[in-house]
């Protein structure tokens, strides 16, 4: 293993080319210089001794004029196949070859606003490459296969000095640290990895400012070491003014490849991180930080790309309320390309644990994949391409998203309040105020052949989505021109949404709910004196007696009546509520068609002065979908809050939907509030 500062840099060859001679030198200068024209030098920098071969790709061979670029593998991706990466630093216009060592009959240069089209020779691709530009070779239209990303630098400028006593400094070799704990950063301190270095390990930042992480070089970082400190490539905790700047970081863990938390005055300039392994493994997270600026990133994850979260003073907790945390604020996120192979591409959530989000904007991105989960795909209603899912009741304002081309997706665009995320494992809380408003969408353009669904659910009469403007939202050659389209899902808790285009330059405005005609099945707007209308059915369930259908208002309190004394199903207010006996209540819809759809409705206790609750729980025939550990959900007596009960499934006709609430031990105050929701989404 090498020593970072006691290696002087290694000799290096230069080739410089004109028209009628060579001229051939060594200079401390880093290694692998050539020139693609007359004026144009290619910097590439060799594959450093020691390195273990697992990490050099066996898919790929490139060269740039006369020089070898390495080619480098990060890990496999969530189907198993392995994402190879390479960089160059060029001083100008540059001819790249790529070799494929594998067969494929088309391939893609991504992302498709770059305008590259490049030749093909057998199993080499050619293309020409300006500085400063990240470039995807994607096969065969194969996002889950093998695919290379090659990040074309501009020439480095102003290195540090190695015998600067301030500087941590990593020239060209092999550095393994992971039996160590993380390269603690101190204040003034700037750590240089250069071109040719890969280091093994881990960086934190703590309770220090005017820090520097910069290079050309690799930080790696493959393995957990159980030492107490965070298991990431790269953390920075309650710091300010910090610049990392060119960092390559290539991460195969399920776990977050780097994050900022509690920090502000953060540049992260020209950061490329490739962190494909299911799952957990966002690119770059920021918690109640401010005053952050990311330029120029490149990343690829199989969670979140980058997600922008609250997650408290000292740690989730959704106990907490979220006003006595830090706010996350004025974060900018700029000029990069992103590709999730799942959960969201751009998130801001789920976690909320933050005083408020504000002034967040989001400009000039390529989303080049997003894709919501290997193992539940086209299940899970929080998950987009641009995404803001909150699980913490507190106040979410003012973000933009504008410029964002949008190139394999399923959801375009969603924003939701959610009880909890990834089956409860991630508990929120919604006790107190909450609102999201104030979000602009700015020239979307969708080239996906997803659903490009626009969701927009929020979470009751006092959790409202509201002020919400879509300008320029274009889906494959047509610009979205109201809110009839059939993009649109809107439920009834989202008001004022704007929609502008070349057919509307003056906007139109409307709220919430907007829904495909014949798509979705309120039970409360479609509540019905007679049992089987609009496929809903009134029903009690008792142990060793079965099913029995309820009686309209038997005793004359417009109520569906069951056979004991309290057992009710009854409208009030625009809402449906249930009472259980000894029996169970239980409303039912019966399909009237196969096909896809998502379940949505508040459940929650309606008195809450006594007794000791409820469950309630949703069946799909004889199986239990939500809660989905197969446990029914508790509402304690006071629980005036409730659950989002929020389940997707696939039906055939004459399926049976089924809604449910049982007592406790007693039936005193058991009356509960549900108007579920079911909408077909195929």
């Amino acid at each position: 293993m090498a020593h970072p500062k006691f290696h002087l840099p290694r000799a290096v060859f230069v080739l410089f080319f004109s028209l009628s001679f060579i001229v051939l030198f060594s200079a401390n200068i880093p290694a692998g210089y050539a020139q693609t024209s007359e004026d144009t030098i290619v910097t590439a920098y060799p594959v450093p001794s020691g390195l273990p071969s697992k990490y050099v790709s066996s898919d790929f061979t490139i060269t740039a004029g006369n020089t070898s670029v390495p080619v480098y593998v990060s890990g496999e991706n969530a189907w198993g196949n392995k994402v190879s990466y390479a960089a160059l630093d060029t001083s100008g216009l540059t001819t790249v070859n790529i070799n494929v060592h594998f067969s494929f009959k088309s391939y893609q240069l991504l992302p498709q606003s770059l305008g590259l089209s490049g030749t093909r020779n057998g199993n080499s691709v050619s293309v020409q490459v300006n500085p400063d530009t990240d470039v995807t070779l994607l096969l065969d239209g194969d996002y889950n296969g093998r695919v290379l990303h090659l990040f074309v630098r501009s020439s480095e400028t102003n290195i540090p000095l190695m015998q600067d006593s301030h500087v941590i400094y990593y020239p060209p070799g092999y550095y393994d640290l992971s039996a160590q704990g993380p390269v603690q950063i101190t204040s003034g301190q700037t750590v240089y990895i250069s071109g040719g270095a890969i280091v093994r390990g881990r960086f934190l930042v703590q309770g220090s400012e005017n820090v520097t992480i910069r290079g050309r070089g690799i930080l790696l970082n493959d393995y957990v070491n159980g030492d107490g400190f965070d298991e990431v490539a790269l953390a920075l905790k309650n710091s300010k003014n910090v610049e990392i700047r060119d960092l390559i970081v290539a991460r195969d863990q399920n776990a977050w490849t780097a994050f900022m938390w509690k920090s502000s005055q953060v540049d992260v300039l020209n950061y490329k991180a490739i962190n494909a392994r299911y799952a957990s493994s966002d690119g770059f997270n920021i918690a109640n930080s401010h005053d952050v600026l990311f330029d120029h990133a490149f990343i690829h994850t199989s969670d979140d790309s980058v997600a922008i979260k609250g997650t408290g003073n000292a740690g989730y907790d959704p106990a907490v309320d979220p006003a006595t945390s830090p706010p996350t604020y004025n974060i900018t996120y700029q000029n990069s390309q992103l590709w999730s192979d799942a959960n969201n591409a751009i998130g801001i959530g789920a976690e909320t644990l933050a005083s408020t989000f504000d002034n967040i904007k989001f400009q000039n991105i390529d989303i080049l994949r997003n894709f919501d989960d290997i193992n539940y795909p086209d299940q899970l209603t929080e998950r987009a391409a641009i995404n803001i899912c909150a699980l913490n009741a507190t106040t979410i304002q003012n973000i933009t998203f504008e410029d964002i081309r949008v190139e394999k997706a399923k959801r375009l665009i969603n924003i939701t309040m959610e009880d909890d995320f990834w089956f409860g494992s991630l508990p929120g809380n919604w006790q107190w105020p909450g609102v999201i408003r104030n979000v602009h969408y700015k020239n979307i353009t969708s080239m996906s052949d997803g659903s490009n669904e626009i969701r927009i659910y929020g979470r009751d009469a006092a959790h409202l989505i509201e002020n919400i403007t879509f300008e320029n939202i274009q889906i494959g050659d047509q610009f979205v021109s109201a809110f009839q389209d059939a993009y649109f899902r809107v439920n009834s808790f989202a008001r004022n949404l704007e929609l502008y285009s070349s057919e509307n330059p003056n906007g139109i405005t409307t709220d919430g709910p907007i829904l495909p005609d014949g798509s979705t099945h309120h039970a409360a707007e479609q509540f019905s004196l007679e049992q089987g209308v609009n496929h809903w059915f009134y029903r009690t369930w008792q142990a060793g007696v079965g099913t029995r259908e309820m009686v309209w208002n038997l005793d004359g309190s417009m109520h569906w009546r069951g056979p004991k004394a309290w057992d009710a199903i009854w409208k009030a207010d625009g809402e449906l509520y249930f009472h259980p006996d000894v029996t169970q209540i239980l409303l039912d819809w019966v399909s009237p068609r196969a096909g896809k759809i998502e379940i949505n409705g508040i459940v929650k206790k309606s008195v809450v002065n006594g007794g000791d609750g409820v469950t309630v729980s949703i069946w799909k025939n004889n199986q239990m979908i939500w809660p989905s550990n197969g446990q029914w959900q508790v509402l304690e007596y006071n629980d005036n809050m409730g659950h989002q009960t929020a389940a997707s499934t696939i039906l055939d006709k004459g399926d049976v939907i089924s809604f449910r609430v049982d007592k406790r031990g007693t039936t005193d105050y058991d009356s509960t509030k549900w108007t579920p929701e079911i909408t077909f989404i195929d």
